[in-house]
């Protein structure tokens, strides 16, 4: 990644007002400047359009807001994402169909061992060899998943997000899940 790259992500986010008895839900404008090599932002519950969005601009040029990477790599650690909606957006919003279809690299593991293996084994050249700048990762590392119990999670989810963390240093990288993963980023 060059050092003049970065890339902006904006979203609404609804809180309420502390100051008003009523709770009246304001929204207001966030925007995160992610410009380092290895930067980490995680968004908690956010909508599909938002992460689709997100996923497309990481292919368009500087010139449109985008973080002109040859390919964007998308990682998804359930199985509830629509990743067809990425192509709706690129074609309806932003007209590079084409573009998307050759550039966005999607990875689906569908258990726990298959995710610790391709994050620590396989990431970091998978990401060299189809030189991304973004890497996006939904889901929630099956944290969530009820049959998991908790010592077996706490065994790979500590070397994963290690492995994110120290070896993926040429990619910015959004996580995108329903829960918070205070381990992979401060939320100080």
């Amino acid at each position: 990644m060059l050092l003049g790259d970065k890339f902006i992500v904006e979203f609404i986010s609804n809180s309420n007002d502390k100051n008003n008895k009523n709770k009246v839900r304001r929204k207001r404008r966030i925007t995160i400047e992610l410009k380092a090599c290895g930067d980490i932002a995680c968004f908690v519950k956010p909508r599909s359009d938002f992460v689709c969005d997100t996923i497309v601009r990481g292919i368009l040029p500087k010139r449109h807001n985008g973080l002109e990477s040859p390919t964007v790599y998308v990682l998804v650690t359930d199985n509830k994402f629509d990743f067809y909606n990425i192509t709706e957006i690129a074609d309806k919003k932003y007209k590079i169909i084409d573009r998307a279809l050759k550039n966005v690299i999607v990875q689906r593991v569908f258990t726990i061992h298959q995710l610790a293996h391709f994050l620590i084994k396989e990431l970091e050249k998978d990401l060299a060899k189809y030189k991304s700048k973004l890497m996006v990762i939904t889901g929630d590392f099956f944290l969530a998943d009820p049959q998991i119990t908790k010592q077996y999670k706490d065994c790979p989810y500590p070397q994963m997000i290690k492995t994110i963390k120290e070896k993926i240093k040429d990619s910015i990288i959004l996580v995108f899940s329903p829960m918070r993963l205070s381990e992979l980023v401060n939320y100080g």
